[in-house]
């Protein structure tokens, strides 16, 4: 294969499972890396992998996208074990027409397409949860992993059914997960290379990965915008609060927030909480019996920006093993401190007494008496606000990012 010189620009085929505007984490992750790269002079197409039959070109902010076309008839996720049906024919037409440098698979489903469909040409897989290590991709066990693939009880599969139905099906799912998994550990081994978002992924990532393919990037944040977020001036916002964000849900730690908001002193600020999900009822009646939370729903991504900017801090109280929240990067480089369970990735982004502080998975005690310290103490809160935004600056700018992930592309093709 031949060597591209380090200078020139580089021809870059995303594939991924999502990307935006209809999109969560991962996809705005992704499109962020694609802007990194632009400016920096290399050239990005992206194609959206979903198991349809059908897709068209579209364009987002100057981005060729191919997605699916959107009255197309969804088939089970086990059909992109074939050929990646529409998706892999149109990573097949880029390989052939426009020649990418390399192909970079942005999640689980992306990155099974794109190493069935590249034909000699290197595949970068960036992980950003655990679907290397867990069929669903959350290890959401609070202990070590029970075994869900024997049928065992545990929160990450207790409302799949699973505990319940005859062993004749549980060992027929059983074997079809271990299948899966083995498929997966088995793309992590064609890659050219694979980028875990946070050390903790990495080190989920060891028993599969080589390590001369393996390293540690974090996904990206335009700290330039978001430094220039003002705080929401709102007259339905209290003067002073802190701020939860995120998916309403049992993984998320969002019902130990009332547990936490009766720990603080009675002067201590009200909580809003921004996000949606099956702990909503919940906080809305906790909101209606005077816990002194502020329940708003999902609002749109400028404004949530701007109620987070004013915030006295964002309380994380999370259970899973957080690979590494894009919350957190952008509450960083707000300027906004964070309180939050050490878990997963989350120290890559919290560095307890510096940024914010962490606590033990579960210590509401722990997390309510920081919250308390902080608020009281101007001068701490101030000195958190510039550390954070620092570090952000120097870990997470999407331009520092998109830097080190051109160095690993070149490596990848040169190797």
């Amino acid at each position: 294969m031949m060597h591209t010189p380090s200078s020139a620009p580089l021809r870059v085929l995303f594939v991924s499972d999502v990307f935006p505007p209809r999109s969560y984490g991962s996809g705005q992750s992704a499109y962020h890396l694609a802007r990194g790269l632009r400016e920096a002079g290399h050239a990005v197409r992206v194609v959206v992998c979903q198991p349809t039959l059908a897709g068209m070109w579209t364009d987002y902010d100057g981005f060729p996208v191919w997605r699916p076309d959107n009255d197309a008839r969804r088939l089970p996720d086990v059909a992109f074990s074939a050929n990646g049906l529409a998706a892999g024919a149109a990573i097949q037409r880029l390989l052939r027409d426009w020649q990418p440098d390399v192909l970079h698979a942005q999640h689980v489903h992306s990155a099974l397409v794109a190493t069935r469909a590249a034909e000699g040409i290197p595949v970068v897989v960036t992980v950003r949860d655990h679907w290397a290590t867990c069929f669903y991709g959350t290890a959401l066990a609070e202990t070590p992993c029970p075994g869900c693939l024997t049928g065992t009880k545990s929160p990450c599969n207790i409302a799949r059914g699973t505990t319940t139905a005859p062993a004749v099906l549980r060992t027929a799912k059983a074997a079809v997960m271990r299948a899966t998994l083995a498929q997966r550990h088995e793309v992590l081994r064609k890659a050219a290379a694979v980028i875990a978002v946070s050390g903790a992924i990495a080190d989920e990532l060891a028993p599969h990965v080589t390590p001369e393919r393996l390293f540690v990037i974090p996904n990206g944040i335009d700290t330039a915008a978001l430094a220039q977020v003002v705080p929401a001036d709102n007259p339905a916002l209290p003067p002073a609060y802190f701020v939860s964000v995120g998916k309403l849900a049992y993984h998320k730690g969002t019902d130990r927030l009332p547990e936490i908001m009766q720990r603080l002193p009675q002067d201590a600020p009200p909580l809003v909480v921004l996000g949606d999900g099956p702990d909503a009822a919940m906080l809305r009646a906790a909101d209606s019996t005077g816990n002194r939370i502020r329940l708003l729903g999902v609002r749109p991504n400028d404004e949530t920006l701007r109620i987070m900017a004013g915030a006295v801090a964002l309380l994380f109280p999370v259970r899973w093993d957080e690979p590494l929240s894009r919350t957190h990067l952008e509450a960083l480089a707000l300027g906004v401190p964070i309180i939050a369970t050490a878990t997963g990735g989350t120290p890559d982004a919290v560095r307890d007494g510096i940024t914010g502080f962490l606590v033990g998975r579960g210590d509401t005690n722990a997390l309510a008496a920081r919250a308390a310290q902080l608020w009281r103490d101007n001068a701490l809160r101030a000195r958190m606000r510039d550390a954070a935004r620092a570090h952000a600056r120097n870990t997470f700018d999407i331009h520092a990012v998109a830097q080190r992930t051109a160095l690993l592309y070149r490596v990848a093709v040169n190797r």
